[in-house]
């Protein structure tokens, strides 16, 4: 008997509806039948009654939907048993700050990742902050964060580091310079990557020290999107220089720009520091 079955008939049984339990199941109705025909085969008895309001279970159909609930539950269990049990020596955790995947170089990482068992490699994008209080809080075992942290205790390598640029599309007044400040747009249109971004209080900040509010129209969550909205001349975009560049947008250096600077961090008194002085050096093989 197929256990993955039993989810197939918890369905129907809760349902009473082959068709509505199917839609569920992702399923043809045709298919879901002819699995809960075999069932009933194995177990030499129907299951339900067939009727005009729906499938009515039957006796033996109620002990089975106890059954099988009772042996999906065991098996959850065994399997969530066998995991935690095999991810005991994966005790060194990775976190991602939201953008940092784009400038790094991911198959690198991802071998080392293979090379070393202990590691419990994940790759899921947070914001910055979160991930270096995780750091901070012996959650996880490595950070890779924009900007240096301040937090007491933490190591911190700078792994890269990117001019920010202003990406503007063809026909914009500024399409032909080879550099601007930050008070030449101080009247534009700007999209920028939204506050869970670094760079969006960098920019900000930057903005404010010049005395000026900028107007921004738009807050992404990807780089695309700005690429995106500049080409159809929604604004102009604020972006560390990692954006496509080609006939209809283009980057322009921004004078006395600060940098997106991406650090490799880990507790100093972490009990693995060996190995996240190994990965940084894999990160960036300029330090090796």
């Amino acid at each position: 008997m197929n256990t993955k079955n039993f989810k197939c008939f918890q369905i129907v049984y809760e349902e009473k509806n082959i068709t509505s339990a199917a839609n569920k199941l992702f399923l043809s109705p045709q298919g879901l039948s002819k699995i809960i025909k075999s069932l009933e085969e194995e177990c030499g008895t129907a299951l339900f009654v067939r009727t005009k309001e729906g499938l009515i279970p039957t006796e033996s159909g109620k002990i089975f939907y106890e059954k099988s609930k009772e042996v999906t539950k065991n098996l959850n269990e065994m399997f969530s048993s066998i995991q935690a049990e095999g991810s005991k020596d994966k005790r060194f955790k990775i976190g991602f700050s939201l953008g940092t995947m784009r400038v790094l170089d991911i198959a690198n990482i991802r071998k080392f990742m293979e090379n070393c068992p202990e590691i419990a490699g994940s790759w899921r994008e947070q914001v910055n902050a979160d991930v270096r209080h995780q750091v901070a809080n012996g959650d996880i075992d490595f950070g890779i964060v924009v900007g240096m942290p301040k937090n007491m205790g933490l190591k911190a390598v700078r792994l890269n580091s990117l001019e920010v640029v202003l990406y503007v599309y063809k026909g914009h007044r500024l399409w032909d310079a080879e550099e601007v400040t930050l008070l030449e747009i101080k009247d534009e249109r700007i999209i920028s990557m939204n506050e869970n971004y670094h760079i969006y209080r960098d920019f900000l900040n930057a903005c404010h020290m010049e005395e000026f509010n900028p107007t921004i129209v738009a807050k992404v969550g990807e780089g695309e999107s700005i690429y995106c909205l500049v080409k159809n001349k929604v604004g102009i975009g604020i972006a560390p220089c990692f954006l496509r560049e080609d006939s209809h947008v283009k980057a322009i250096k921004i004078k006395d720009a600060y940098t997106w600077d991406i650090y490799g961090i880990y507790r100093e008194d972490s009990p693995d520091i060996v190995l996240a002085e190994k990965l940084i050096k894999e990160i960036c093989p300029k330090l090796k």
